[in-house]
């Protein structure tokens, strides 16, 4: 069967479209809404029932930024310690949310906060409030684990 030069060429032309010499690819929106009725069917099975009246949330980071969450809809199920946030989260600094949520610490985390603010004033940097002023964690020691016992054992 023999190649028409200008069908190809007319097919060519209005198949492809080219901006610089490159062809431009149409991005492909993924939408995981697979995830989304996966996690609603998990929440459905724990019994989770939407609980009322949360206004904002906030998660505090190990870097110091917050996850903080505007309009977030809770779902819980309280016999499985399970709790579900949806919304859309915002990256924020910890100095910035310190006035909306100082009316919802009570007293002993404001205690925690004034020594946490004198720490970052001094330089220093801050020490996590389980460690003594020792550096020691307040426990027992913990030995290491060997292969072949067992925890509960008594070592002589």
């Amino acid at each position: 069967m023999p190649v028409d030069p200008e069908k190809l060429a007319k097919l060519q032309k209005a198949s492809s479209k080219k901006v610089g010499g490159s062809r431009v690819k149409a991005k492909k929106n993924v939408k995981s809404e697979q995830d989304d009725t996966k996690l609603l069917s998990t929440l459905q099975k724990l019994n989770a029932q939407k609980i009322e009246a949360i206004e904002e949330a906030n998660f505090f980071r190990e870097d110091g930024k917050v996850l903080h969450f505007n309009r977030v809809g809770v779902q819980g199920a309280a016999q499985s310690n399970t709790f579900a946030f949806t919304g859309y989260p915002q990256e924020k600094d910890v100095t910035q949310l310190i006035p909306q949520i100082l009316p919802q610490l009570g007293a002993e985390n404001l205690e925690i906060l004034r020594q946490l603010a004198e720490q970052l004033q001094a330089g220093k940097a801050p020490l996590d409030a389980s460690i003594g002023a020792d550096g020691a964690t307040g426990g027992e020691d913990i030995p290491d684990l060997i292969e072949g016992e067992k925890f509960d054992e008594e070592v002589e």
